[in-house]
Order: structure tokens, then sequence, then C-alpha cells
């Protein structure tokens, strides 16, 4: 007897658990769905700050200690630019600014020059971009 009624359970089971629920959607959700996207992108645009430019490539070696020894001299020497400390191994590479133009770190590179004689170089790179300032609204 037992038997029999597994049996039927296992034939039956899916139909006798079911409801039959049927969900009907407001089409108006799908306008609210894209609109958010669309804002979504919008502050996106608005609120990156990377894109391409270029930054001095220091150093570029696969010393650890040097590396950071170069990075605090670039720290102190060049306070308003931004020093990166880049581990792509084996190297450890020391990269000053964020230029959107080329020409302006060319100028960056000609002061490190007097520092470092050699091995300094404009590299192309994603930069980091201050947000630029709307005409005195904030």
């Amino acid at each position: 007897m037992r038997l029999y009624i597994a049996f039927l359970l296992l034939i039956s089971g899916p139909e006798l658990f079911s409801q039959g629920v049927t969900v009907f959607k407001d089409p108006r959700l799908d306008l609210l769905i894209n609109k958010q996207v669309e804002l979504n992108k919008e502050v996106y645009k608005e609120n990156n700050r990377t894109g391409s430019g270029f930054r001095v490539l220091v150093v570029n070696t696969n010393d650890r200690a040097r590396a950071m020894e170069v990075k605090s001299k670039m720290m102190s020497e060049f306070p308003e630019h931004k020093t990166y400390l880049i581990y792509q191994s084996p190297y450890f590479k020391i990269q000053v600014g964020n230029f959107r133009d080329r020409k302006e770190a060319e100028a960056l590179r000609k002061r490190i020059l007097l520092l470092y004689a050699s091995g300094v170089i404009v590299v192309p790179a994603t930069v980091e971009f201050k947000p630029e300032k709307d005409d005195g609204l904030n």
C-alpha cells in the first residue's frame, strides 16, 4: 500500500503541489527601469575621473627598496604631483603626475632629469583627473 501511494506521488507530484500562480507586471515598471539605467549612465559620466593621459616614468627596477627610495624622493621634491608605485612582475615602476597633455608631462620630465640623469620618460597611462569647477555653482 505504501509503495502504491509513493508511486502515485511521484507520478502526479508536480501537479499536486503547483498552484497555477499568474503574475501581472505593470508596464510602467519597464519605463522606470530604463529611466534608472539612463540616470546611472549620466552619473557615471559625471563622476568618472579617469581617462587617457600621460605620466612620467622615473624608474623601472626589480629592487623594491630602490623603488621606495625614489618614490619618497619624488613625493618630497614634487608634492604638487601624485606619485604612483606600480608593480608589474618582476618590476616596480615609479610614475609621477596625471597629465592630459604630453607637453605638460614633458615639462615635468625635464625637471626630474635634474635629479635622475637617465631613464626618465613620458608614458601613456590611464590617469586621474580632478573634477572641473562649474562656474561658481559649487
